[in-house]
């Protein structure tokens, strides 16, 4: 039996993403601000912690003080350590055309946006809102640059 010859043409080396069009690098650019504000946000959470705390005891009837206080440290910080580490390894899967990465970071982002949405319907100081409305707009901006038809065919694959 003779053996299968060799090709003539090299075997198809797949081609890479290639560089990430202007509004994928604009939807990355604006998960790193989403995640500025939300280290921002933690801080103030922290300077208005004592308000915070005498909103969160106007709901309970003879519930702890310290307990609400701890609750809200430990909310704010976890919270915070989760947040910025799924957005941080989302926007680095995004700039390298990781399609599941946008998808998944989408679903993510629309249920953030959800929870802000009730979340400026609560109590809480100025700043805060001022910073969830923010956070909401740039939300919004970044599902807008994902979508784009040039940030659909970088994630397809395809080029430009």
């Amino acid at each position: 039996m003779e053996p299968y010859p060799n090709s003539p043409e090299s075997d198809p080396v797949p081609q890479g993403k290639g560089t990430a069009p202007a509004s994928v690098k604009t939807a990355v650019k604006l998960i790193w601000a989403n995640i500025a504000l939300s280290i921002l946000s933690t801080v103030v959470t922290f300077a208005s912690l004592d308000s915070i705390v005498d909103t969160g005891m106007q709901g309970t009837s003879g519930g702890d003080r310290d307990t609400v206080r701890l609750t809200v440290i430990v909310s704010a910080v976890i919270g915070l350590i989760i947040g910025v580490a799924l957005a941080a390894l989302f926007a680095y899967f995004i700039a390298k055309g990781a399609n599941w990465a946008r998808i998944v970071y989408t679903v993510l982002l629309g249920l953030g946006i959800v929870f802000v949405l009730f979340g400026l319907f609560g109590s809480q100081p100025v700043l805060l809102l001022v910073l969830s409305v923010l956070s909401l707009a740039i939300s919004v901006a970044i599902l807008y640059f994902l979508y784009r038809p040039e940030s659909s065919r970088y994630f397809k694959g395809e080029q430009a």
